[in-house]
């Protein structure tokens, strides 16, 4: 089984983790896929299959963890653009895109996989907020993005895959129209 709070989801994990690292010590910048799952593997190097991904693990990566790096290389001018030109994208340590499963969701659930696809979403985002505050950063979800170019980047040619939310996580910036 999985460890809480995972273990509230009464499926298997259908959304990965496509992470764009830019400043994140102990890891060389790039594109990284964070599978949820390790059988899920297969399916994301079928489905993320440029030619130039490296599908290599990190350095000191611990055992089991399905973590990759696709592409290593400075990723702060795509994910800028991918999420709408915002800076909030590029100037943190790093952003991430939720790649749900979302084509054989749909086949198994119908239209309510919407409804459990986002509600892990949440659950990911949530858990994001909880552990950079942990970490004394601070997290945002990203509202804005263009779904078409991440999935252009990560080479997703069909409907098998899905970005259905965009999150953010770096140092502290007051915002100074809230009171």
């Amino acid at each position: 089984g999985q460890a809480a709070p995972w273990d509230a989801l009464p499926w298997r994990p259908a959304v990965h983790l496509l992470l764009f690292l830019h400043r994140v010590e102990g890891f060389v910048p790039g594109m990284y896929i964070l599978a949820r799952h390790p059988d899920s593997v297969p399916m994301l190097r079928d489905r993320l299959a440029l030619p130039s991904f490296q599908w290599a693990q990190p350095q000191d990566c611990p055992a089991g963890l399905p973590l990759f790096l696709l592409q290593p290389g400075d990723t702060t001018r795509d994910t800028k653009q991918f999420s709408c030109y915002q800076d909030i994208a590029s100037d943190g340590a790093l952003t991430f895109g939720m790649l749900a499963e979302l084509e054989a969701a749909v086949r198994e659930l119908g239209s309510a996989a919407y409804r459990w696809l986002f509600w892990e979403c949440g659950m990911v985002g949530h858990v994001a907020y909880l552990e950079a505050e942990a970490q004394g950063l601070a997290g945002t979800g990203i509202g804005c993005f263009m779904d078409d170019a991440v999935h252009e980047a990560a080479g997703i040619r069909d409907g098998s895959l899905h970005s259905l939310y965009h999150f953010t996580i770096g140092g502290r910036t007051p915002d100074h129209r809230l009171s």
